[in-house]
């Protein structure tokens, strides 16, 4: 559903930010501005970075937040050697030492359409709840 509603989105709003978080902004993914980014010097240069995260969070991936890559990401023929590249580039000039992963488990009692589509979770992170 989360899918299909975000590629009628990109379609339909020509979103420069969409084509780019799906690495779709250029013809080959390995010249996308996120893979490009990654390669950029950046997180080497904090003393401590805390990557904070949520699997009921369906907006951003689970893997994506923690900078990690993913089994089915690693299948995908079209973005598996760049999803990798990007871990590789943002997490390999970082102390292991200077890293921590922080998983949320929100408490959401009721039921409805935001929480099954995992957008409940990630409105708590915005919010700051």
């Amino acid at each position: 559903l989360f899918r299909t509603g975000l590629w009628l989105v990109k379609k339909l709003k020509k979103s420069r930010c969409l084509e780019q978080l799906c690495l779709t902004d250029v013809q080959a993914a390995e010249d996308s501005f996120l893979s490009r980014l990654s390669r950029m010097s950046g997180l080497q240069h904090f003393q401590q970075v805390a990557l904070v995260s949520s699997c009921q969070d369906q907006y951003a991936p689970y893997e994506s937040a923690r900078i990690e890559s993913s089994p089915c990401a690693d299948k995908d023929p079209i973005f598996g050697s760049v999803y990798q590249a990007m871990v590789e580039n943002l997490l390999g000039p970082l102390d292991p030492k200077r890293l921590l992963r922080v998983d949320i488990d929100f408490h959401m009692p009721e039921t409805n359409l935001d929480t099954m589509i995992g957008r409940a979770a990630h409105i708590q992170f915005i919010e700051n709840q």
